[in-house]
């Protein structure tokens, strides 16, 4: 569990590709002539260990709290002490995240459901998930009923959370960007766009300034340059 998430996070931070990556570098490592153990421990240690340490402590990876596991209400990781505690509190309430590992995937195959996922919860905080709740209060299921405008979604396509992300227009002012070489919010760097983007991100950041300085402007009274910064 701990590799599949370490390795879900270097490829959501995949961004600008390049053989400097954490995932170039992870590739390198599990495309090499080794053993499992020696593979996985190469990883670990790289990935996650000090620089003067030589083993791996998987307890470090633990989040804060009562009944704590590896295995959290997040499969692509909660993090580590305060923070993993209150991630994986959000993902056991609202914003239940349904991954696995599928049999196509390079880790062993492993099934989410519903009745694992509230058995987890109610050990760890005694809540039991509503994972429909905000897509009834918020109409996620169809945001083109009428009550939703002026909403933009950017897509960086190297992040894996984009196969769930919105990638098409809904409408003239429910907009979708994807970038192909951006990854997890790689479009919302305070000095983009820079010479560090890709060309793709750098386009982006002018296409975004472009279409919210276009929603200001048509608010009453809105007055926005097109030159408008972003923060």
């Amino acid at each position: 569990m701990i590799i599949g998430y370490t390795f879900a996070n270097d490829n959501m931070a995949y961004y600008p590709p390049s053989s400097d990556t954490r995932l170039y570098q992870a590739c390198d490592i599990f495309s090499a002539e080794a053993t499992s153990l020696d593979k996985s421990l190469q990883f670990l240690v790289q990935s996650l260990a000090s620089k003067d340490e030589t083993c791996f402590d998987m307890s470090k990876q633990l989040p804060s709290g009562s009944n704590a596991t590896i295995s959290s209400g997040d499969w692509s990781g909660v993090g580590s002490g305060q923070q993993g505690e209150s991630w994986d509190f959000q993902t056991c309430t609202l914003l239940v995240e349904t991954i696995a590992f599928g049999p196509d995937s390079m880790f062993p195959p492993r099934e989410w459901t519903m009745e694992w996922m509230t058995n987890h919860c109610q050990s760890r905080f005694g809540v039991t998930p509503k994972p429909l709740s905000l897509v009834k209060r918020w109409y996620f299921d169809d945001l083109t009923h009428g009550k939703h405008s002026n909403i933009l979604f950017t897509n960086g396509l190297n992040d894996g959370w984009s196969v769930s992300g919105i990638q098409t227009n809904l409408s003239s002012s429910l907009v979708a960007l994807n970038f192909p070489n951006g990854a997890h919010h790689s479009d919302l760097s305070h000095q983009g766009p820079s010479d560090h983007d890709t060309a793709d991100i750098k386009e982006g950041f002018q296409q975004v300034r472009t279409i919210l300085a276009t929603w200001l402007g048509e608010l009453p009274g809105g007055r926005m340059s097109h030159n408008m910064t972003t923060s």
